[in-house]
């Protein structure tokens, strides 16, 4: 019988996140029998992995989650929180957040977004994001992930948390048992970056767009080689309005005539496309 409930690819994505474990054990030994340029390299790769694992494997496992068995799903949660460098549950009620106020704007009668993670939280404008250079770098640390464990304890899931964090917290012990050094100079760098990494994914699919359009509150970018390499992120506005829709089948929901912001070949260059126009009072200088 298949174990997968949605789509057999969906081994990919489970393949992924334990290559990511294999590479930094694998990094940890080499680095201890002298080979010090590989294991650099692969610590190197370690970032975009786990980046990787925000935007394509555990994103999509908080949607459709890849068994048919609740016990498989449950140990993959745990397995996964490893190679995502935090507990899969934080991460879920994080991202559903995110999903229910859609990377909002600031509220003007409470000068906030409702969304935890709207691109618009930390500035210092009502209707200009902050740059993606304090959003990435230093959301690492502004992510409230008790909050989050609040959420998950409501939800009968607080002892889910702590199961995956301490299996977390073991696995970086082992990496440092198995080589101190290489641990503390590349390998936790590399666990920032990947957040830091993350973070700036999320914010150059909601940059420029309108936030107050919930047909258009994303960006989506439909070059081939992208959406194959990164398993259809690209259409990103259309997971925003179809959230629920398998990864492999999110094309075919690309609206006909759709108003929401396309950018070329990959979410990067919504950097240097013209932002779409659109107010919600405040200050709307440019």
């Amino acid at each position: 019988m298949n174990p997968f409930r949605y789509s057999g690819k969906d081994a990919i994505l489970v393949g992924l996140s334990a290559l990511c474990l294999a590479v930094e054990v694998a990094g940890c030994l080499l680095w201890e029998s002298g080979y010090h340029l590989t294991a650099g390299l692969l610590a190197a790769t370690v970032p975009f992995m786990m980046c990787t694992n925000y935007q394509c494997i555990a994103h999509n496992f908080i949607h459709n989650p890849f068994f048919r068995s609740r016990y498989a799903n449950r140990l993959f949660a745990h397995f996964n929180s490893l190679s995502l460098g935090l507990p899969q549950t934080l991460y879920k009620y994080h991202h559903l957040n995110h999903h229910q106020f859609n990377n909002d704007a600031k509220n003007p009668l409470t000068g906030t977004p409702a969304d935890h993670s709207s691109i618009y939280r930390r500035s210092k404008h009502m209707n200009r994001p902050e740059s993606i250079f304090g959003y990435s770098l230093l959301g690492v640390w502004r992510t409230d992930l008790a909050s989050y464990y609040r959420l998950a304890s409501a939800r009968r899931e607080g002892v889910h948390v702590w199961i995956q964090l301490v299996s977390l917290v073991s696995f970086y012990l082992l990496l440092l048992y198995l080589s101190p050094t290489y641990t503390v100079l590349l390998l936790l760098p590399a666990w920032y970056f990947g957040q830091a990494l993350a973070l700036a994914e999320n914010y150059l699919e909601h940059y420029g767009a309108d936030p107050t359009d919930s047909k258009a509150n994303s960006v989506s970018c439909y070059h081939p080689l992208y959406n194959f390499v990164w398993f259809n992120n690209g259409h990103h506005q259309e997971h925003h309005t179809s959230p629920r829709v398998h990864w492999t089948l999110i094309p075919a929901q690309r609206p006909a005539n759709g108003h929401h912001r396309i950018v070329p070949l990959c979410h990067v260059t919504t950097l240097f496309q013209e932002p779409m126009p659109w107010s919600r009072g405040g200050d709307t200088s440019k």
